[in-house]
């Protein structure tokens, strides 16, 4: 019986849930000179930034949120304090990245891109639009495309951990587990405090090699950051039966269930196990459990689950005959 690894993605698009009051700020600016025009001018971004930022924390659907962007951003455009280009391009680029994560949120992906490419036109040297086209890419599971937008992510700015992390995702389900392991790592060492996930993502990688004590390392150290997740006591439950630690395994078998009494992978992963271990009747139990949580869920796991109970049965039958 053949058992899932899990790989978590992280859809690094940054959704802020904000409230919209629109403030107009005066577009005039009464100049003592240039210190009193950046004052003035670090007091509309901070006013425009301090509206973005309760956008969608206020208002109750997508529609309302990008109507309410799309008048901020009309007031930046026109707003004449606003005199160092590139701090009133920053505001743009922040602006339309939202309105491209509503679209993204309503999966309307062309939308979506569209605010992107402008976010690309504003500035085509910022590696933001090109990251964040990338993660739409991903979500449409246009893998090659998400693949170009983040290496020119990672051009423009090397240390993107981000693009990293999930440029490594798409290698990891294309097979190409070295190449995984490389950004993973790179992902790694940018940020050693990164999402726990990037580790589990890699021990998958490495698992996917046959370096078992490498892949058991990573999951140890996702249950350090998080000792409730359930996807490293049963990735690492996975990598201790390959070895041949029964007990190991299904002490992570026991801890995952405790922790998710529903996943039926835990589950089919003990059975496995007590069959190794020649515990028949336990692995019926576990097997016959996979069927009770969802009984209407025709997936091959469940076939297997019944096949199982069916030959374990059977050679119950014959043993207590002999």
């Amino acid at each position: 019986m053949v058992y899932r690894i899990y790989t978590t993605i992280q859809h690094s698009f940054k959704i802020f849930l904000p409230v919209f009051v629109i403030v107009l700020l005066s577009a005039s600016v009464t100049s003592c000179g240039l210190f009193d025009n950046e004052l003035k001018q670090d007091e509309h971004l901070a006013e425009y930034r301090r509206q973005m930022s309760k956008v969608l924390d206020s208002l109750d659907n997508h529609k309302e949120r990008i109507k309410a962007f799309e008048n901020i951003l009309e007031q930046i455009a026109i707003d004449e304090a606003l005199i160092t280009p590139r701090k009133k391009n920053n505001l743009l680029i922040e602006g339309n990245t939202f309105i491209s994560n509503e679209y993204l949120n309503m999966s309307k992906y062309k939308k979506a891109i569209d605010y992107t490419n402008i976010v690309i036109g504003i500035d085509s040297t910022s590696p933001k639009g090109f990251y964040s086209r990338g993660c739409i890419y991903q979500v449409m599971e246009e893998d090659s495309l998400a693949i170009l937008d983040y290496t020119r992510t990672i051009k423009l700015n090397s240390d993107y951990t981000d693009a990293y992390y999930n440029r490594g995702i798409i290698y990891e389900g294309q097979g190409k587990h070295d190449e995984a392991l490389s950004d993973y790592s790179k992902a790694i060492k940018l940020n050693p405090s990164y999402v726990a996930d990037v580790y589990n993502n890699r021990g998958n990688a490495y698992l996917a090699k046959q370096n078992y004590d490498k892949a058991i390392l990573d999951y140890d150290k996702v249950i350090s950051i998080d000792t409730a997740n359930v996807n490293a006591y049963s990735n690492r439950a996975s990598v201790y039966v390959l070895k041949e630690e029964y007990s190991k395994a299904l002490a992570d078998c026991n801890k995952a269930i405790a922790l998710d009494s529903t996943n039926i992978d835990s589950y089919g992963r003990r059975a496995l196990i007590y069959e190794l271990l020649k515990e028949s009747e336990e692995a019926i139990d576990d097997y016959e459990k996979i069927i009770d949580i969802d009984p209407h869920y025709n997936s091959e796991m469940h076939e297997q689950a019944r096949k199982a109970i069916k030959r374990l049965k059977s050679h119950t039958k014959t043993k207590k005959k002999s």
